[in-house]
């Protein structure tokens, strides 16, 4: 399956694909989530599982104004940067919550084709 956006990565993860390819301004968002020390992984993911939450609870149509708002000023922006964190919230939220991030993390291999284009590998 090939990807270029948040809502199709997150419910491809969900959906268990076996090798999901992104393509575009996605990969090094992607990269930089999947690259993360554990610590500080551990450390925005929590942040991040406050902003899904609030981002599925708020009955808003501003998904990208409303995950930047849920991330501003939290350890995740600091650590991620602003648009990783915006995409990790984004992914989260088209698929199942911070479980999206952590199957695509830890049951997913990546393998890097170019800066543009990322393989993820089902383990």
């Amino acid at each position: 399956m090939e990807v270029d956006n948040e809502k199709d990565l997150g419910k491809a993860i969900d959906n268990k694909e076996e090798t999901i390819k992104v393509r575009g301004d996605l990969c090094p968002k992607i990269k930089k989530i999947w690259y993360m020390d554990k610590f500080l992984w551990c450390l925005c993911l929590g942040c991040l599982a406050v902003a899904i939450a609030a981002l599925a609870a708020a009955p808003t149509t501003g998904g990208l104004t409303a995950a930047v708002t849920m991330v501003a000023g939290t350890p995740a922006a600091m650590f991620m940067g602003a648009p990783t964190a915006v995409t990790a919230v984004l992914m989260a939220a088209s698929g199942s919550g911070a479980a999206t991030l952590k199957q695509m993390r830890y049951k997913y291999r990546l393998e890097e084709i170019s800066g543009e284009c990322i393989i993820l590998h089902r383990k």
